[in-house]
């Protein structure tokens, strides 16, 4: 099977090409004035095919575990290395936080930005609104609270996945609030955002899940269980630690800050993230009612 073989390097980088696409002459394996690539055999055969649809709908390439391995490691340099115009090594932070969105999408257990009808009616600052407009809905629709928060929550678990960019906007005013720097532009606290909430969804959101839900499993086989062994109080404090964890040094490299201007930034932040949630939760709300 001669097309799995690894193809010898032929590529001849001295003489001059005409690009098939522009017409411009050039030297090398890409066309300097529009990128087509020049097309080789190896390019054809049917390993590199397979390669690049994979490539193609999932993102996953050297670019993706590089910048997976600097975000975990190296808090804030994607951030700091991409406004100083290194990006050749790493995904763009958009594309790196939509292919963190499509992981978490695709884990149907984690609900971490999901709120129930029930939490919505009953727990939120805004419930009495929530019930006023839920009354509102179920008289029109002539349905039982019982029947509708079943369609709600089917809905909202969805939604809370689809919108979940929107967090990234929430977040950015509280960034440049809490750690505000003239020397800092848009741009680079947008990026921060995206690095944040990038951060938030592999660790804290689909990585501790994991664990704890594999803890969990260990736990109920002893017959003991995960809220009397540890409860979700505290373990919303390590959470909340581990994400304070990664805001400072972020924070000292990206926006500058001496160490304990950082710390004072970090704590900030990661206490306004209560606000982010309650306002990301609204928003979640009125979309899946609205959207039913």
């Amino acid at each position: 099977m001669n097309f799995w073989r690894k193809q010898p390097a032929e590529f001849d980088f001295q003489i001059s090409r005409v690009c098939k696409h522009c017409g411009n002459t050039f030297q090398g394996k890409y066309c300097n004035r529009c990128g087509e690539k020049v097309l080789e055999k190896r390019d054809q055969n049917f390993k590199n095919y397979l390669l690049n649809l994979l490539n193609a709908y999932t993102f996953v390439d050297g670019k993706f575990f590089n910048s997976l391995r600097t975000l975990l490691l190296k808090p804030g340099k994607i951030t700091s290395d991409i406004s100083e115009g290194i990006t050749v090594p790493y995904m763009q932070p958009i594309s790196f936080f939509f292919l963190a969105n499509f992981i978490y999408f695709f884990f149907p257990v984690i609900q971490t930005f999901n709120t129930n009808l029930y939490n919505q009616l009953n727990k939120m600052p805004y419930s009495g609104f929530a019930r006023g407009k839920v009354d509102e809905y179920l008289s029109k629709a002539n349905i039982s609270l019982s029947d509708f928060s079943s369609i709600y929550d089917l809905n909202s678990t969805g939604n809370s996945k689809l919108i979940l960019f929107l967090f990234v906007l929430y977040l950015l005013p509280f960034i440049i609030l809490t750690n505000y720097s003239d020397r800092i532009n848009f741009v680079k606290y947008f990026h921060l955002s995206l690095e944040f909430v990038t951060f938030i969804l592999i660790v804290p959101t689909v990585g501790m899940s994991l664990v704890t839900r594999g803890i969990s499993v260990i736990l109920e086989s002893i017959n003991s269980n995960w809220n009397g062994e540890i409860g979700d109080v505290y373990y919303s404090l390590f959470l909340a630690l581990l994400i304070f964890c990664y805001f400072v040094p972020a924070i000292h490299r990206v926006i500058g800050f001496s160490w304990w201007r950082s710390v004072f930034g970090g704590f900030l932040l990661v206490s306004s993230l209560i606000l982010v949630i309650t306002i990301y939760r609204f928003t979640l709300f009125i979309v899946t009612l609205y959207l039913l």
